[in-house]
């Protein structure tokens, strides 16, 4: 299952790997510069708990530049004739495969990048799963958008979204789950808009989630 550590680890483009590396010396002269204010050892109750809040802000800009230039660095790569409902199959972790349902279509053919869709969708899933209870069930389908465009949906059973914009609901690190650092959406619009296509956020009917990658489909 690919997460932060996954991306951690990928190589930066070698223009993003020279900036990454100019913005950590201002940043590690700051978390300096502050560790000397607070060893001043300041008596007003307010002046420590600015302090506090901004080595804890310091500590999540540390976290989120790496991870933000790695998801950046994600390119797509030669793409080829694929079809989809093999990439939703690879996509399933075999940890939680009984958990997710996937429609029997008809499922078509696309155009792109195998490992990154793979990748997106599995994000998308994960995320599905993370959503609502351990018993909850995750269904995947096929729908036809747009002229030529088909949509892989998401269908989980959590609270779903309080907005269908994407820019509220995609934010670097904005999970609220403990322990989660909320870059899986990240990288599924990123793969996304790599492929020409999108992400999109809905909340259904009997209250669930419906996230949609919708991607340019084949001519039948």
């Amino acid at each position: 299952m690919t997460g932060a550590d996954d991306l951690r680890r990928a190589p930066l483009l070698v223009d993003l790997d020279r900036l990454l590396h100019d913005l950590r010396g201002p940043l590690n002269a700051a978390v300096m510069h502050l560790e000397v204010l607070k060893r001043l050892q300041s008596e007003d109750p307010a002046t420590r708990a600015s302090l506090q809040s901004i080595h804890q802000e310091l500590e999540r800009l540390t976290a989120m530049l790496p991870l933000a230039f790695a998801v950046c660095a994600l390119e797509m790569g030669t793409p080829r004739r694929l079809l989809l409902r093999g990439v939703v199959e690879s996509a399933i972790d075999e940890g939680t495969r009984k958990r997710v349902r996937v429609d029997p279509g008809p499922w078509p053919e696309v155009e792109g990048d195998e490992r990154l869709l793979v990748l997106a969708v599995r994000q998308l899933i994960v995320n599905a799963l993370e959503a609502a209870s351990d018993e909850s069930e995750v269904r995947v389908a096929v729908e036809r958008t747009e002229a030529d465009a088909v949509a892989v949906a998401i269908h989980d059973a959590g609270s779903g979204f309080k907005t269908r914009n994407p820019n509220a609901v995609v934010r670097l690190m904005g999970s609220t789950k403990g322990g989660h650092l909320g870059i899986g959406l990240l990288v599924a619009q990123r793969i996304a808009r790599l492929h020409g296509g999108r992400l999109t956020f809905e909340t259904a009917a009997d209250g669930g989630g419906v996230v949609r990658l919708v991607l340019a489909g084949r001519p039948s």
